[in-house]
C-alpha cells in the first residue's frame, strides 16, 4: 500500500528491483531488439545506434526525491516510488540528424503506447539563457496487440524510456553532464556556455544542410549523365560520377562509398580525367576485361573494381600505371599478348 513514510517506500522500491532484476533485464533486451527492428524499415533510421540499461536503484531513487517527493509530501499525497519511475529501463537512440529525431519518435508512438513525451529541443527554445542538450523523451510501455503475445506478455506492465538523440546533441549532453544541473552559475560562464551550445546546434544543422546538397549534387550528376552527355564532359571525375557510370555496368552490386571515395582520389592522381573519358576508356575496354575475367575463372576473381581498375590500365597503360599492381600487370600483359 502507498505511504507518505519515504525510508518505506524507498526499501520497497529497493525489494521491487531486487526481486524483478531478471525480468527487468530481460525486458530491457526485449524492448531494444523491437526498437531496432521497427527502425530497420527506414534504411537511414536502421544507422541510428539503439543502447540500453536498467538504470541503478539509488539514482532512481534520487531523481524521485529531486523530483516529486517534496511536492508530494507537502500535499499528504501517499505515494510508491515505482510508480514515479518511468526510466528505470531506458533507451538511447543516437541518429544521424536533427529530422529524424521526429521521425523515429513518430514509429515508436504508432507502434507503442505513449505515457508520456518531453520535447527538450522545444522547451530550451522557449527558455531564455537556458542551456543543455536537446532531444526527444518518451515514456512508452506496450501496446495493447503486443502485450498479448507470449513474446511480450511478461512486460507488459513495465514502462520504459526512451531518448532520442543526434549524434550532435549526445556529445553535448557527454560535455555537458557536469554543470547541467547548476542553474546558480556566473553570467558570464553561462553565456560562454550557451555560445558553446549554440555551436553545437549549429553544427547540427550545418550537418543536414551538406547532406542535402550532397544528394542534390548526386541528382543533378545522374540527370546530367542520362540527357547531357557534352555539357558533363567537360567536368573533372568525381564520386558522383563514379559511381552513377558503374552503376551502369553493375547495376547489381553495390558499391561502398568509402571505396568508390578513395579510387578516385587515386585515379585522380595518376590522370586528371573527366568524365566523358573516364567513361569512355571503361566502354571501350570493360569487354576486353571481361573476357579475361573468364579466363581466370578459378584462379583469381576480378570485383567491380578490380574491372575498372583493369580498363583503365588497358585504354591508357602510360597513364595508369600504377593502378594496378604489379603482378596484376604482370598477368594482364602476358593474357593480352596470346590474345
Amino acid at each position: 500500500m502507498p505511504s507518505l513514510d519515504f525510508e518505506t517506500e524507498r526499501q520497497r522500491f529497493l525489494n521491487y528491483v531486487n526481486d524483478n532484476i531478471e525480468l527487468l533485464r530481460n525486458a530491457e533486451s526485449s524492448f531494444s531488439t523491437l526498437i531496432k527492428s521497427l527502425l530497420a524499415t527506414s534504411a537511414e533510421l536502421s544507422a541510428a545506434t539503439v543502447t540500453s540499461r536498467v538504470k541503478g536503484r539509488e539514482e532512481c531513487i534520487n531523481k524521485f526525491s529531486r523530483k516529486y517527493q517534496s511536492k508530494l509530501e507537502e500535499e499528504k499525497k501517499e505515494y510508491e516510488i515505482r510508480d514515479y519511475v518511468t526510466d528505470l529501463i531506458g533507451i538511447r537512440i543516437v541518429c544521424l540528424y536533427e529530422k529524424n529525431i521526429q521521425e523515429i519518435g513518430k514509429i515508436l508512438v504508432d507502434n507503442l503506447c505513449l505515457i508520456d513525451s518531453t520535447d527538450k529541443s522545444k522547451l530550451i527554445e522557449q527558455t531564455e539563457n537556458t542551456f543543455g542538450y536537446k532531444g526527444l523523451h518518451l515514456d512508452l510501455k506496450l501496446d495493447a496487440t503486443r502485450d498479448t503475445m507470449p513474446e511480450y506478455f511478461i512486460y507488459k506492465d513495465i514502462y520504459f524510456e526512451v531518448q532520442i538523440r543526434t549524434i550532435i546533441q549526445d556529445a553535448w549532453s557527454v560535455l555537458d553532464h557536469k554543470i547541467k544541473y547548476k542553474k546558480s552559475i556566473p553570467l558570464g560562464l553561462k553565456r560562454r556556455i550557451n555560445s558553446l551550445a549554440a555551436l553545437f546546434e549549429t553544427a547540427d544543422r550545418e550537418f543536414y544542410s551538406i547532406r542535402e546538397e550532397t544528394e542534390k549534387l548526386e541528382k543533378i550528376t545522374k540527370e546530367k549523365i542520362n540527357t547531357n552527355k557534352d555539357e558533363e564532359g567537360a567536368e573533372i571525375l568525381n564520386v558522383f560520377h563514379f559511381e552513377k557510370i558503374a552503376e551502369q555496368y553493375f547495376p547489381e552490386f553495390h558499391f561502398s562509398s568509402r571505396k568508390i571515395d578513395a579510387l578516385v582520389e587515386e585515379i585522380l592522381k595518376q590522370k586528371e580525367i573527366t568524365e566523358a573519358d573516364f567513361e569512355k576508356l571503361i566502354k571501350e575496354n570493360i569487354t576486353t576485361v571481361n573476357q579475361y575475367k573468364e579466363f581466370l575463372k578459378g584462379e583469381h576473381v576480378l570485383t567491380p573494381y578490380t574491372i575498372i581498375r583493369h580498363s583503365l590500365y588497358y585504354g591508357g597503360k602510360e597513364s595508369f600505371f600504377r593502378i594496378l599492381y604489379e603482378y596484376q600487370r604482370k598477368t594482364f600483359d602476358k593474357w593480352l599478348e596470346q590474345q
